[in-house]
């Protein structure tokens, strides 16, 4: 082993807890038979663990020799060659994981069974089911951040952003209203450019929670109703820009559904310019947004 090898070997990280694991590996060119090869990887894989003996123990270390097996470059010069005599180490530190515990809830506080739980952080997705009370466990990585979507039959969705923390379980509760006819709901976290039907890109994901829910309800016929923010005036006329853009949201939406496969007899679409805006002298970013907002409205139940 060269003074490179050594002084790479001294600086490698230490482990910062005893759950941490080293996964070494040794590989040879393919000079020379193949049984010699094998027998070189071992030797090459035992002296790059008398370097690291001195502070990652035994147990720590997981050990593996590939020969002439797995070659990252070509044999057939003396460049390629040097690559594939190598010894590779990967580090993996231990991340605690936490079990959480939720319930879905209605708005009487009492379980809805079988609710479809979605978790997602930017590392992994998971699908799990409520039981017969609503509640469910979730075993996660402590500190991620990460999302919950809960869909029921007869409910809309929702979605809670949680820190995977000891106390997060008082998070993980999360009451559902009823989607009956005649119901709204708001299109949560949906961000349009100004003055266009062209959604914002941190907006994207929230269409396909949507899908999901025309998905768990099947039986539902809804409207997407598109509103804008336009303060301070008269309502607009059906023939003005402002109602036009209205429009233009709400089939943004509806065209997304029908393309992802939502049937046809499920939907409509409707916009309503400024004529039913919750803040009709709005001041605050806040009331503004609230006005400009795209909704889910059950119109009525399909007939089996």
């Amino acid at each position: 082993m060269d003074s490179n090898s050594l002084t790479t070997l001294a600086a490698f990280p230490r482990p910062a807890s005893t759950g941490d694991r080293l996964y070494l590996t040794a590989h040879t060119d393919d000079v020379g038979a193949p049984a010699f090869n094998e027998a070189l990887a071992k030797r090459r894989a035992a002296a790059a663990v008398v370097e690291l003996a001195s502070y990652w123990a035994e147990e720590q270390l997981v050990i593996q020799t590939f020969g002439e097996r797995t070659p990252v470059a070509t044999n057939a010069n003396d460049v390629g060659r040097q690559r594939n005599r190598r010894v590779s180490l990967d580090y993996y530190q231990e991340i605690p994981f936490l079990t959480l515990t939720g319930q879905a809830l209605d708005r009487d506080g009492r379980g809805i069974a079988n609710a479809s739980i979605r978790v997602h952080a930017r590392s992994f997705t998971d699908t799990l089911q409520a039981d017969a009370s609503g509640r469910y466990a979730l075993q996660l990585p402590k500190d991620t951040i990460l999302g919950i979507d809960v869909y029921a039959k007869g409910y809309f969705l929702e979605t809670q952003m949680v820190k995977v923390q000891p106390q997060a379980s008082e998070s993980l509760t999360i009451t559902l209203p009823k989607a009956d006819v005649g119901a709204v709901a708001d299109i949560a976290n949906l961000y349009f450019v100004g003055d266009m039907a062209v959604l914002l890109p941190r907006s994207e994901p929230e269409l396909p929670r949507v899908k999901r829910f025309m998905e768990v309800n099947p039986h539902l016929k809804v409207e997407i109703a598109g509103h804008v923010n336009y303060p301070n005036t008269p309502p607009v006329p059906q023939t003005s820009d402002e109602w036009d853009l209205s429009v233009r949201r709400a089939r943004l939406v509806y065209d997304y559904l029908l393309s992802a496969g939502i049937p046809a007899a499920q939907l409509t679409y409707q916009g309503y310019g400024n004529h039913e805006m919750r803040f009709p002298r709005a001041r605050s970013s806040e009331q503004q947004a609230a006005n400009r907002r795209v909704e889910i409205r059950v119109v009525g139940e399909l007939e089996d």
